[in-house]
């Protein structure tokens, strides 16, 4: 009998254990980039493999979804943003655009990523889904803006986690509060700035701040209140409400920063052991005589935004060093030119997995914050060709680092190519660099991915439970900056000083007064 009643006992522990365990999650990716799902999919996956119920709005989708995992594809978000294979894309103007036209870029990016999102089916099929559906916890992408956060105030704002792969974003203190004293995204300063890029960053910032608050998120707003069915707050107010924030972030690889508590940077969780390689590439890989190089320019762009005289360029290029085999993910269906033996093209490559193998030497990149997490973890020094936004910092501090060259995308030419991959591949100092950064990221108590499972798991345990939330998001701009200390302060001294004034106006008056008396008295 008392065997009977453990078991009993058990059982009901154990079923009592699933129970508490499996939350329903919702998770928001409303950025039409495919990097940014690369990034969360590994926590998609491992929150699904803990037993939680996982539904994903998201403008990428997997098409084999672990169990437990629902996808609702925002799929008409890349039509809106690539103007259903239409539009086109100019990189020289794009990869010389002034820090001023790089922040307006990024919002123009994000409004498209909105209007696609917005009239897409999938976000209709969750907009159908009762009001009362119970979703434990929301992690949302808040790189492109507050778009889709309205599904929050639809299902009676369960706790928020905010997660960004695009690093700490600048606008990160108007979510979870502090202070961000590093420089801003679009410029290529290090950290120690001097006298006139502080001034350029201030400008820049200040810019930002002002288009931000009465541009985007104006636009961004109305876009958001004429796809949902019900009024909706302010948006910024729904995002304020974020519980936790993880940021794809790492002093090695970027700026330091001041972040508040309930900030985790978790820089790079992407990069999971990696997969074994098809044989054609495995095979293409160790055949090379002195090694092979990965040239991959991000999920965003396309082979065709390289015109054909530089796509020749990389050809001939690489036809001019058959010691080495290079793989370019390539997703054009015409070459230029016959590709040469020593040259693999392929629409795909899983770029993490490769950059893995032991005997890939070096790396061509646009310098994405992902692709250098990946290149930094395994110890591949870069060739950065960075074009967008982010891109010309992230390049420019792997350099500082001695780890890369880089190419000028104006200057390109098959001789400077050339030069550059032999400077490179010629130079142990460049991958010694790049394995020391690599040391230092790897160097951590536990991998990102999982630390970034186990705070959103705390958060399933303690829903709402803001103690680690910043004070400055409920201040308004005049206490925030202690604009009304300042100006009482000022008014004290102004008083006090002009009270002197006064007495010393009275003691000089008194004085002159008794000398006139004086002077009859002597007369």
């Amino acid at each position: 009998m008392m065997k009977i009643c453990l078991l009993v006992w058990i059982l009901i522990l154990d079923f009592g254990f699933d129970s508490v365990t499996c939350d329903n999650i919702l998770v928001l990716m409303g950025v039409p980039s495919p990097s940014h799902f690369i990034w969360i999919h590994p926590v998609i996956n491992k929150l699904a493999a803990n037993g939680h119920n996982v539904t994903v709005l998201s403008v990428n989708v997997d098409p084999n979804p672990p169990q437990n995992t629902t996808y609702i594809h925002l799929e008409n978000t890349y039509n809106v943003l690539y103007g259903n294979g239409t539009a086109t894309n100019n990189i020289m103007e794009r990869s010389e655009d002034n820090p001023f036209e790089a922040v307006m870029s990024a919002y123009k990016f994000g409004i498209l990523g909105c209007i696609g999102c917005t009239s897409s089916r999938g976000f209709k099929v969750l907009l159908n889904y009762p009001d009362d559906f119970r979703f434990d916890a929301v992690i949302y992408d808040c790189s492109a803006g507050p778009c889709i956060s309205g599904f929050l105030h639809k299902f009676g704002y369960p706790p928020l986690i905010s997660v960004s792969a695009f690093g700490f974003p600048p606008f990160s203190p108007l979510l979870v509060g502090g202070h961000k004293p590093s420089p801003y995204f679009a410029l290529a300063y290090d950290s120690r700035m001097n006298f006139f890029e502080r001034a350029m960053d201030f400008l820049v910032q200040s810019f930002d701040s002002v288009y931000h608050r009465w541009v985007f998120l104006a636009r961004i707003q109305a876009l958001a209140q004429s796809a949902f069915n019900f009024p909706l707050p302010y948006l910024m107010n729904i995002e304020k409400r974020t519980q936790l924030m993880l940021v794809n972030s790492n002093p090695i690889l970027d700026s330091a920063e001041i972040l508040p508590q309930n900030v985790i940077p978790v820089g790079g969780l992407q990069v999971v052991d990696p997969n074994p390689l098809s044989q054609d590439i495995l095979s293409f890989i160790e055949s090379s005589p002195k090694g092979a190089v990965l040239f991959a320019m991000g999920t965003n762009f396309k082979s065709k935004m390289f015109t054909r005289e530089r796509q020749m360029m990389f050809m001939e290029a690489f036809s001019k060093l058959p010691e080495y085999n290079f793989l370019w993910k390539f997703d054009e269906e015409n070459l230029p030119v016959p590709t040469p033996p020593n040259v693999m093209i392929r629409k795909w490559l899983s770029q993490s997995d490769i950059l893995a193998h032991p005997k890939i030497r070096a790396f061509i990149t646009h310098c994405g914050l992902l692709g250098t997490y990946e290149a930094t973890y395994h110890g591949v020094p870069i060739v950065a060709i960075p074009i967008y936004i982010d891109q010309h910092k992230n390049a420019a501090r792997s350099i500082r680092d001695g780890a890369g060259l880089s190419l000028s995308l104006r200057a390109l030419s098959t001789e400077s190519i050339e030069k550059t991959l032999v400077n490179l591949l010629g130079n142990d100092t460049f991958r010694i660099n790049m394995q020391k950064r690599s040391e230092l990221l790897r160097d951590q108590p536990e991998k990102p991915l999982d630390r970034a499972i186990w705070w959103i798991e705390w958060v399933l345990r303690h829903p709402h439970e803001y103690h680690s939330r910043s004070p400055i998001l409920d201040m308004n701009t005049i206490a925030k900056n202690n604009v009304d200390v300042i100006g009482c302060l000022i008014f004290i001294c102004v008083a006090e000083l002009y009270i002197f004034y006064r007495f010393l106006r009275c003691l000089k008056s008194v004085r002159q007064s008794n000398s006139i008396v004086n002077t009859k008295k002597s007369q």
